[in-house]
């Protein structure tokens, strides 16, 4: 379920323990029934954790779920509707504005009393809700619940609610497929075998399924550990582990079999002498907190490793924070990553009878394409899952009807792996908080095509709407924003999620596995529906709390005629707290009204038709949150202020909004969240009393006499993130002082945006004018993260450049984006001084010519807080800057290396001749991906020992790439005058593109790759590569020199 019981009935209790504070005695007979229907939430709160548990094994458990959940969800309906009706009574009797309040915590309530016909229908619905939970508390004795300790004391859950996974140090050779854990295999086991005194603790983590135990085997099997390590422990840990038992048997493997009893002081004491006899190699295979380390083994594991230097701990988890809360200093971590779509292939059919299996070929022939990929696709190359849907397949028949149905029916992912993952993905789940659990059921509500565009401080604003986030006591110093995003990267951390670093090298955006999906999906069955194309009937006829839906194409690639009609929705779900539509619906004329939802928190509409609803949008007094992107829409409502409990508008791409905002919105005094972009709109006069704001974008530059629009940003002390419009409107400095950026200390990310103007009607006193406005909005020193888009000044802000001479510090900066810069010659200086600096982007500069030695050089400045250039910068990406020929780069000391942690570049569309050689290091070890395209005088790309995946894309000039030692992947595209290519014996995968290329090229002859692709290749090879005549001279000649590609695929 999205929302999980135990949190709900805590959110419930809050609400009704904020009305018990009030003055109620007044309220008409209200009080006692609100006092009943508090007694009835806290009998039962004490026993719904273990009910919510329960409920996942037994459907009578989950029946008695879902009625309470109903009577705690009418609960918060009519508390809020209390809350609405005092916000009403207290503005008409004070005539002003309310002080700011929590959403979610309720108004004096004592203005009730001027309204005895609500006052007689709240009682008489609170009066009937306690009538419900009487029958609900009186059925719950049946089941036996027990109470639980908090979720702090109770997150190893117990045996009897779910099986507990435990493993040997046994390898099951059929799990072992492709290069990669080879690869994995063989650099960890050097790693271990290094000559270092210290101990060194190696964490193994990735996703639930993905192989993590699978690799701590084949390490642990490996020949080379087992000669060099005389004593080898390999311990299972399961969630209730017993301290002497797991002691006990440590001291068994490491003392070769020998037995030793006796309580946990003498269990340590024989395990720390034990393990000093010789070097050893222990394993801790699933480990959930640091409390068995930190309680259990770190004191004699460490005692020993003094004896016995060089001695080396692994530990496989789903946390990758646990090894640093493990305390140790020397540590390496290793994230496993999915099977490719060839690995999945083999390992699937690996699971098939030998019978089938044995005929690989024939079996390739006939189902591989696309059937059979597709279904290793959709377990997203989890190894586990693959497992089980090849024990599925065990059970069909080989054939194409059979493998289809398997495919496109998925009942296999919500049913047979939701089994068969408990001790997978279940355990990550159980593991989670209460609150944490319904933000990841949530996300999984989310269709897949809508979360890859989404940023997390959307989904964030989501999860506040269904009140999933709320401030603990004691914590009130942090938002709701800043808690939701330690939950979001608590999701990632445990590998629940994934950020996708090519969408947002900040990890603002993310994905969820497929196989994860489903386990989501399937435990918020009864309260959710996603559905992609057409919903049947019988699946809207059960009332959903929520519902997403998102468009398919239809294989003509007309208009989509797979979305159920908008009636079949709203005539039958006005249970719905939250609705997603992505795509086209069919509407009837007469569809126009929103209110048979009036319990919707959270509406979420793409691409679909709305201006129909805007009349009727006010009328979901409970919403929270409105997002709206290439809608029709032509305006807000003018009675948007009657949207009272309104928290998050965002509105894209709706290019028929053109008029003014409503001047009711103002009084919206919950409103966290406006963003509007891609349409046109102005700003009201005294839009500065939207105090509440925390994210506000894309703010345009409106001018009226004396007034700025800037001047209205001076009273939104609470921005977390500002992005600012239009601002070579802005007539001088002194305007753009007005917005007090230095003084939001709160500000974490900032854009200050320009408008993308023709170029040759701006005058020199424009760029004057441009420089004078920006050199006004220094933003404060903790910012983290900067925007800076089609700057027409000449020169960077004064306060960008981090010299001597700069007025702020910016070391919390952790990005910086500046894309357009028409007019600027050269760089920021003293970049590479900020000690937090992460990635860097500069785009489009077609003025900069030369980048000098300062951009990477300290230069000794006495602000400098950093020993080498660029300490933590990972992403650096130089791109389009078509006059820039020279880059010169002097290391400052043979002891030290700018940008050492350095993971990603990319360099595109300029004139350079080659890179420089402090760049093309023996010594930069972290470079791991490297791109270049449109460089049209490089002629070599020499010595990246580090880089594991090479794209180079039209180099017409290029003539040789070597130095590449642990190269895994190369992508070229339209170099026709490459001649060397070499690479170590890592290289799996080599991909040409190139519709001129005749015949392959000489350079292939010397690889190995195990898979060789060509894209788009000219007509005349690929007739050639087909076979139709494999006794011609020129096929030989050009199968000569692939012939130690492992697989030649042709697209």
């Amino acid at each position: 379920m999205a929302a999980v019981l135990d949190a709900l009935a805590s959110y419930v209790k809050e609400l009704i323990i904020d009305m018990v504070k009030e003055d109620l005695d007044t309220l008409l007979g209200v009080s006692s029934e609100i006092n009943k229907l508090g007694h009835n939430v806290g009998n039962v709160e004490a026993y719904v954790a273990d009910a919510e548990r329960r409920r996942i094994d037994d459907p009578r458990v989950q029946g008695w779920v879902n009625r309470l959940k109903g009577a705690m969800y009418d609960a918060t309906d009519i508390l809020e509707l209390c809350q609405l009706d005092a916000e009403k009574r207290r503005r008409s009797r004070m005539g002003t504005c309310m002080e700011e309040k929590v959403p979610g915590c309720l108004m004096p309530l004592l203005f009730c009393m001027c309204n005895p016909a609500f006052a007689y229908q709240m009682g008489k619905r609170i009066k009937e809700l306690n009538a419900r939970l009487d029958e609900i508390r009186k059925d719950m004795v049946d089941f036996k619940f027990v109470k639980l300790d908090q979720y702090q004391l109770r997150i190893a859950p117990s045996d009897a609610t779910l099986p507990s996974r435990t493993t040997t140090s046994q390898i099951d050779v059929s799990a072992i497929v492709g290069d990669a854990i080879e690869r994995d295999t063989n650099a960890l086991v050097q790693v271990l075998l290094a000559n270092e005194p210290a101990i060194k603790v190696v964490s193994i983590t990735g996703t639930g399924g993905v192989g993590t135990t699978t690799l701590a085997k084949k390490i642990f099997n490996d020949r080379a550990i087992q000669v060099e390590f005389k004593s080898k422990v390999w311990l299972s840990i399961t969630e209730s582990y017993n301290t002497e038992k797991l002691l006990s048997s440590a001291i068994t493997q490491a003392g070769e079999g020998r037995e030793v009893h006796g309580d946990r002081e003498v269990l340590t004491q024989a395990l720390t002498k034990t393990l000093s006899s010789g070097k050893f190699l222990m394993v801790l295979d699933d480990v959930w907190s640091t409390g068995l380390w930190t309680d259990v083994l770190e004191s004699p594991v460490i005692i020993a490793c003094r004896n016995q230097p060089g001695s080396r701990v692994i530990i496989t988890t789903r946390d990758e924070d646990l090894v640093k809360k493990m305390g140790t200093t020397d540590y390496l971590l290793h994230h496993v990553k999915p099977l490719c779509d060839e690995d999945a292939w083999s390992l699937l059919k690996k699971q098939l009878p030998p019978q089938v299996a044995g005929s690989e070929n024939d079996l390739d022939d006939r189902l591989k394409d696309p059937i059979g990929m597709g279904i290793v696709r959709n377990c997203d190359g989890l190894p586990l899952a693959i497992k089980v849907v090849g024990g599925l397949l065990r059970t069909k028949r080989v054939n194409k009807r059979e493998w289809t149905s398997i495919l496109e029916n998925p009942a296999w992912s919500r049913e047979k792996i939701h089994d068969e993952l408990n001790s997978a993905v279940r355990l990550s789940y159980e593991d989670l908080s209460p609150p944490l659990k319904q933000c990841f059921l949530y996300y999984s509500v989310i269709p897949k095509g809508v979360i890859s565009q989404l940023t997390n401080d959307i989904i964030i604003g989501m999860w506040m709407s269904e009140g999933f986030i709320q401030v603990p006591a004691g914590d009130e110093q942090r938002s709701k924003e800043e808690i939701g995003i330690c939950y979001y990267w608590d999701l990632i951390r445990r590998n629940l999620i994934e950020p996708q670093l090519d969408k947002a090298l900040d990890g603002s955006i993310s994905r969820m596995h497929d196989v994860i999906r489903s386990f989501a999906q399937h435990m918020s069955k009864e309260e959710a529906l996603v559905q992609s194309g057409q919903i049947c009937s019988h699946a809207l006829s059960t009332k959903f709390r929520r519902l997403s839906i998102e468009s398919t194409e239809s294989e003509s690639g007309l208009e989509s005629m797979v979305l159920p009609k908008w009636s079949s929705i709203s005539h039958k779900q006005e249970l719905l707290r939250s609705l997603i539509i992505h795509g086209k619906m069919k509407f009837e004329p007469t569809d126009s009204c929103l209110s048979m939802f009036p319990s919707l928190r959270a509406l979420y509409v793409s691409q679909a038709e709305f201006d129909r609803f805007v009349e009727s949008l006010s009328k979901l007094r409970h919403l929270r949150f409105l997002y709206l992107e290439d809608t029709d829409i032509s305006k807000l409502p003018d009675d948007i202020d009657k949207l009272k409990f309104l928290e998050f508008i965002h509105l894209k791409g709706c290019e028929n909004l053109t008029s003014q905002i409503p001047r009711s919105i103002l009084t919206l005094e919950h409103l966290r969240f406006l963003w509007i972009i891609g349409t046109q709109f102005d700003v009201p006069k005294r839009f500065g009393q939207l105090t509440n704001l925390r994210t506000l974008g894309l703010f345009p530059v409106q001018i009226d006499g004396d007034w700025c629009s800037l001047q209205e940003l001076g009273p939104l002390s609470q921005l977390r993130a500002l992005y600012i419009g239009g601002l070579e409107k802005v007539p001088s400095g002194s305007f753009a002082a007005k917005a007090k950026i230095a003084d939001k200390q709160r500000l974490s990310r900032l854009g200050l945006w320009c408008s993308d103007c023709n170029l040759d009607e701006v005058t020199e006193e424009d760029c004057q004018r441009v420089d004078e406005v920006f050199d006004q909005l220094c933003p404060p020193s903790n910012l983290e993260q900067l925007s800076i888009i089609h700057y027409l000044g000449r020169r960077v802000p004064s306060w960008k450049c981090m010299n001597q001479d700069a007025s702020v510090d910016f070391n919390s900066l952790r990005t910086l984006d500046m894309a357009g810069l028409p007019f600027c010659t050269q760089l920021p200086d003293g970049l590479c001084q900020l000690p937090n600096l992460e990635g860097i982007l500069i785009k489009s500069a077609p003025a900069i010519e030369r980048v000098g030695p300062e951009f990477q050089q300290t230069g000794g400045s006495s602000r400098s807080l950093v020993r080498s250039s660029f300490p933590k910068l990972q992403h650096l990406q130089l791109i389009e800057l078509p006059q820039w020929e020279e880059w010169e780069w002097e290391e400052e000391a043979e002891a030290t290396i700018a940008m050492p942690n350095l993971h990603t570049l990319r360099i595109g569309f300029c004139k350079l001749g080659c890179l420089p050689a402090g760049l093309a290091s023996s010594r930069r070890l972290a470079l791991k991906d490297l791109g270049l395209w449109d460089l049209t005088r490089i002629t070599a790309v020499e010595n990246f020992p580090s880089v594991v995946e090479l794209k180079v894309s039209q180099c017409p000039s290029l003539k040789t790439i070597r130095g590449f030692g642990k190269l895994q992947t190369v992508r070229i595209k339209f170099c026709p005058a490459l001649e060397v290519l070499e690479a170590g014996p890592a290289l799996h995968t080599v991909v040409l593109e190139d519709p001129d290329m005749e015949t392959l090229p000489e350079y292939l002859r010397g690889l190995k790759p195990q898979v060789l692709r060509l894209l788009d290749c000219h007509q005349k090879l690929r007739s050639l590569l087909s076979g139709s005549d494999e006794t011609s001279a020129d096929y030989m000649a050009e199968k000569e020199k692939v012939k130690h590609c492992g697989k030649l695929v042709v697209l």
